[in-house]
């Protein structure tokens, strides 16, 4: 292993504690701002609050990312200019910029899903256009060229991630602290790797969603609404595919989907349970029906495991730091059987942490109907003349 580069651990420490700082004064700002002009969170059936909540965290975020980002990079763009180019770097730019935007006017207006879902894979298509793509499958013996077949991958990777990064905001804290730790494996991969860029975006993602997290964490006193989750899943995707390029051949892919896991599989879960509901429904009406909101995440699922909701929001961090863990002995090994171990293992943990959630949640309605029924019987029936 090559040895760390101390001026690019700085780098990256200070691009934390920057964005970090910003973000955390910036939001009691942008809370006012949101209270302001109504951009609030209303209770509703699937909201867990009681009381509006201002929903334009991503602001904040994304300028203190931002400000952390460059307040770093610019002095040392010459030297670190042969890692990328800058037009790569100004489409990277413009593709996040398209999705806050996107993630911003939903949060203002609201936006259909078709609409944020073709914002989403232009941007995507912007990054693939810059040269960030999937080129091959590690595979046990050997590796599969994807060929034609891997800009497409790329855009579909890239639109996935994106909402099941949005998709798992579903606790106060949850998925600020979700992208903060895969955030930190990938900085520590773009370390060990000395990709400078990758490290200092992933290091202003970290501080973004540390300094956000206090003002998030239960009971939230700020969401950090779409263009919040939005643009760190998108942020996280695209470096992903950067980390697959900086991968040894063999575990190209799996080194991103380990780290991802958690929240991409619980994803493709509920929505393949979305898509089989209704299996004599009409294809296009149940293909629909994979993008409704219900209550059916692991995080809601955990709900009905543990305590309380922080208790089920430390649990899910658990779960994203060992997944983290393991993508990076994957990645220092390059091994791509122990990858597909791993994956099978974690893809197994999912499964029993959702079934244990299941169960516990059809215990609980079991018992909720028995006692209606006990209250029913038990109720003085009026005389008959």
């Amino acid at each position: 292993m090559t040895p760390l580069d101390p001026r690019l651990v700085g780098a990256a420490v200070i691009t934390i504690v920057i964005a970090g700082v910003v973000t955390n004064l910036l939001v009691p700002l942008v809370a006012r701002f949101a209270v302001a002009i109504k951009a609030l969170d209303h209770p509703g059936q699937r909201k867990l609050h009681s009381e509006p909540v201002p929903r334009l965290g991503g602001i904040a975020i994304v300028t203190g990312l931002g400000f952390g980002a460059t307040a770093v990079t610019l002095p040392m763009w010459q030297e670190w200019r042969g890692a990328t180019t800058s037009v790569d770097l100004i489409t990277l730019v413009l593709a996040t910029s398209l999705v806050f935007f996107t993630g911003l006017v939903d949060d203002l207006v609201g936006i259909s899903v078709p609409k944020k879902l073709l914002m989403q894979c232009l941007a995507a298509c912007l990054v693939v256009f810059s040269g960030l793509e999937f080129e091959v499958l590690g595979v046990p013996g050997g590796v599969i060229n994807l060929g034609g077949f891997s800009e497409i991958l790329t855009v579909v990777w890239i639109v996935g991630v994106t909402n099941a990064i949005n998709l798992i905001d579903g606790l106060d804290g949850l998925a600020s602290g979700v992208v903060a730790i895969i955030g930190f494996s990938f900085l520590c991969f773009s370390i060990v790797h000395h990709h400078p860029l990758a490290a200092v975006l992933t290091a202003a993602m970290v501080g973004g969603s540390l300094g956000f997290l206090p003002h998030n964490w239960e009971p939230a006193r700020i969401f950090m609404g779409d263009s919040g989750s939005l643009t760190l899943g998108f942020l996280l995707a695209s470096l992903s595919v950067s980390a697959s390029l900086k991968s040894p051949v063999a575990v190209a892919i799996l080194v991103p989907v380990l780290a991802l896991g958690v929240p991409i599989i619980d994803t493709l879960l509920v929505m393949i349970l979305r898509f089989l509901e209704r299996p004599k429904g009409r294809f296009f009406g149940r293909f629909l029906r994979v993008v409704n909101a219900d209550r059916n995440h692991l995080h809601h699922l955990l709900e009905s495991v543990v305590t309380n909701r922080r208790a089920a929001v430390r649990y899910i961090y658990a779960m994203v730091a060992v997944s983290c863990i393991m993508a990076l002995v994957v990645a220092l090994t390059k091994q791509s059987g122990l990858g597909i171990v791993l994956l099978v293992v974690e893809l197994a943990a999912i499964f029993l942490v959702r079934s244990l959630g299941l169960a516990r949640r059809a215990q609980t309605i079991t018992q909720l109907q028995r006692q209606e029924l006990l209250k029913s019987s038990s109720e003085p029936v009026g005389r008959s003349r």
